[in-house]
């Protein structure tokens, strides 16, 4: 098989390195905090618009399918058009999209709106790691992309929290807006830090080829399907917590703010983790998740039992999103990009099916501990049965 178009690899200026890290991680945490923020939304969009809970998630749910598959048009995009081009032109789609969404006179309009915003908003991921490893120098690479990799997992806890306080002091309409104005700061400062796009190297493989070829390989087609169990239970799981109403208020924004350090620990903890292969420590933490989630059922009744369980679980999802990452690289390596791709399809895909399967069955949080613990124990053996014959990983 061909190798993909991908950028040139050894650039004649590097980027800054801390200026470019906390660029990238905050404008990360801006995109994906309106995929996130949605959840504390459900109920006052569901007055508004007097439709019923199941509905309203998919709020949230529209923008995350789009969001995902929006990655499999705007990967082999970032290899033609360059990051940064493709970085400035999301976002200031995203701008639009996320000041006009509000306004939608109607439910569907405002799904509609929704659908938009995640399609442009799946602009950012590639286009980020695809500048991160041309530009950022090769002994920090590796640093830079496990924050951005952190950055999205913090903006599940960081955009609730946010959307929260939103609803709480204000009409549920400025957290759009509010988002709308730091969009239009991210983009202005990615305008004027960043530097330009590098030619990018020609190639006769067509980008969705290249997609095909690799799902044809059963292992990556595995752990594609099973990335999908990565982020998914626990975002099933804060969903349930918001809707049965055993945490409200201060006490559910506390609850959810308390998860976010370990969300963020992975970069601090990288040269530890890095003794472990990847495959070792992505099976590892689909176990604990597992654990963390069926503590869940002997502990709901006390907010700090909640609290701890709920810190545990989101450990394990920051050990085990970069492993996975790491992983399917290490089956195509000649093909990065497409396989970043599909893996942010894949994570965000169940992300975003999660709070709409939570909210439609309207699941107790015993029943979707259980649905959790099961699904992060099946993805710990889909893993295992991945590498059967790749013992080294």
């Amino acid at each position: 098989m061909s190798a993909p178009r991908t950028l040139q690899t050894a650039p004649a200026r590097t980027a800054p390195f801390t200026v470019t890290a906390i660029l990238v991680a905050a404008t990360a945490i801006v995109v994906l905090s309106q995929l996130y923020g949605a959840i504390p939304l459900f109920a006052p969009v569901q007055s508004a618009f007097e439709v019923d809970s199941g509905a309203a998630a998919w709020v949230q749910g529209a923008f995350g399918i789009a969001y995902a598959v929006g990655f499999i048009a705007w990967g082999p995009l970032v290899d033609r058009a360059g990051p940064r081009r493709v970085m400035l032109i999301g976002l200031v789609a995203l701008t639009v999209t996320t000041a006009l969404t509000p306004f939608a006179p109607s439910f569907p309009w405002l799904i509609a709106g929704r659908v938009l915003q995640g399609a442009v908003a799946a602009s950012f991921a590639p286009a980020a790691f695809a500048y991160l490893g041309a530009r950022v120098a090769s002994e920090r690479r590796g640093l830079s992309i496990s924050v951005l990799t952190s950055s999205f997992l913090a903006s599940a806890v960081i955009g609730q929290i946010v959307a929260q306080a939103v609803v709480g002091a204000l009409d549920w309409r400025w957290f759009f807006w509010g988002g709308a104005v730091l969009l239009v700061l991210g983009a202005a400062a990615i305008r004027i830090v960043f530097l330009p796009d590098l030619p990018a190297l020609a190639t006769s493989a067509h980008p969705f080829r290249v997609l095909g070829g690799l799902l044809a390989r059963a292992p990556v087609l595995v752990l594609v399907l099973t990335t999908v169990l990565v982020l998914g239970p626990m975002i099933a799981l804060y969903t349930a917590i918001g809707n049965t109403g055993v945490t409200e208020g201060n006490t559910l924004l506390a609850l959810r703010a308390s998860a976010l350090p370990a969300l963020i620990w992975a970069p601090f903890g990288n040269k530890w983790l890095g003794r472990v292969a990847p495959g070792r420590r992505l099976v590892g933490a689909f176990l604990i998740a597992a654990v963390a989630s069926v503590s869940l059922l002997f502990v709901s009744g006390s907010v700090v039992g909640v609290g701890i369980a709920m810190f545990v679980l989101a450990a394990a999802v920051a050990v085990a999103a970069p492993a996975m990452i790491q992983v399917l690289a290490g089956y195509a390596p000649e093909a990065r990009g497409s396989i970043t791709a599909l893996y942010t399809c894949a994570l965000f895909l169940g992300a975003s099916l999660a709070p709409s399967l939570v909210a439609t069955a309207d699941a107790s949080i015993a029943t979707t501990a259980v649905a959790a613990a099961i699904a992060s124990a099946i993805g710990g053996g889909l893993v295992l049965l991945s590498q059967r014959r790749t013992p080294e990983n």
